[in-house]
């Protein structure tokens, strides 16, 4: 194998009942645990979204944007129920980072 592959997932923001605030929580946990390990967001190569509510897709997805300046990687969105019922989003993935 020429790098090394992990599958990461992420959600947050719990204390606060708002879509955008929940995905920038999420996005900010799995930025730290790249981090932790040498890699970035740019190193994702598969984000997979989950809402519990299809009508904040669109806030959902704009806050991508702010994340990723330069595209984003593949991506799949889907709705469900969490366990935790203050939970909006989670986020899970793979990353792919080139051996140095």
């Amino acid at each position: 194998m020429d790098g090394l592959t992990g599958n990461l997932n992420a959600a947050g923001g719990f204390d606060k009942d708002d879509i955008v605030y929940q995905m920038e929580a999420s996005f900010n946990s799995l930025k730290s645990t790249l981090e932790s390990a040498g890699a970035t967001l740019d190193d994702m190569v598969q984000i997979n979204l989950y809402l519990k509510n299809i009508e904040d897709f669109r806030k959902a997805r704009d806050v991508f944007y702010k994340y990723f300046k330069n595209g984003f990687s593949a991506r799949m969105s889907t709705t469900t129920d969490f366990v935790n019922s203050a939970c909006l989003c989670m986020l899970d993935g793979i990353a792919y980072k080139k051996r140095s």
